[in-house]
C-alpha cells in the first residue's frame, strides 16, 4: 500500500507522533512518504496529488483550536489546487479505495479533548471534499514545551499530562496505525484488482 504521512510540529510532540506513523507503516511493508509541512518555506510549498496514497496520515499540534499556521496554508494551497483541477465536486462523491487519518497533538488544559476536535475535523475537510474516506481520527495528549506554558501541564483538565506523548502513547498509535492499514488493506487491493481487470 502507498501511504502518505503528512505533519506539522512546532515543539516536536507531532512529530514522535508522525515518525511512530512512519515505522508501523515500513513494518507492514507499506511504501510511504513522509512530509514535514513545516520544513517547506511558505511560499515555496506545492500541491501534492492526494490521489496517488492509498492512505493519507496527517496531523498536527493544536493551538488555539486549530492546526499550526503552516499546516493552515499547506491545507490552503492543496484545496486550491483541488479545486482548479476539477475534483471538488457537488456531494463529494466516495473514491473507493482512498483513505486518510487525521489526528492532533494537544494539551486541552481548559476543556480537554473538545480542543482537539476542531483541529481534527477541519484537516479532515481537505479529504472529504476530495471524496477521501476518513477511516480514522485521533486526539492524542502532547504536553506543552514552552516553559511560560508547562504549569498547564499538571493542572489542566486532563490532569497531568508530563513527558506525553509517552511511550504508552506511541504504542496505541502503532497498533492503531498497524490496525488501520490492516482494516482498509483487503478492499484497497481489491479495488486495484478490478480496476487492472476493467
Amino acid at each position: 500500500m502507498k501511504i502518505l504521512n503528512i505533519y506539522a510540529s512546532l515543539n516536536g510532540q507531532t512529530e514522535k507522533v508522525a515518525r511512530e506513523i512512519e515505522k508501523a507503516c515500513i513494518e507492514n511493508g507499506c511504501m510511504v512518504a513522509t512530509i514535514n509541512v513545516r520544513e517547506s518555506v511558505q511560499d515555496q510549498m506545492q500541491a501534492v496529488d492526494l490521489l496517488k496514497s492509498d492512505i493519507t496520515f496527517i496531523g498536527s499540534g493544536v493551538y488555539t483550536w486549530l492546526p499550526v499556521k503552516q499546516m493552515l496554508k499547506w491545507i490552503e494551497i492543496q484545496l486550491a489546487s483541488a479545486r482548479n483541477n476539477g475534483l471538488i465536486l457537488p456531494g463529494s462523491p466516495r473514491i473507493p479505495g482512498k483513505f486518510a487519518c487525521v489526528y492532533s497533538t494537544y494539551a486541552g488544559p481548559h476543556t480537554g479533548e473538545a480542543e482537539a476536535i476542531p483541529a481534527i475535523k477541519y484537516m479532515g475537510q481537505l479529504f472529504d471534499h476530495l471524496g477521501i474516506t476518513i477511516a480514522g481520527e485521533w486526539a492524542i495528549p502532547g504536553a506543552f514545551i514552552p516553559e511560560k506554558m508547562q504549569a498547564m501541564n499538571t493542572s489542566g483538565r486532563l490532569g497531568n499530562i508530563e513527558g506525553r506523548p509517552n511511550a504508552h502513547d506511541l504504542k496505541m498509535v502503532r497498533e492503531q496505525t498497524l490496525g488501520l492499514i490492516k482494516s482498509l488493506e483487503a478492499g484497497v487491493k481489491a479495488i486495484k484488482i478490478m480496476g487492472t481487470n476493467a
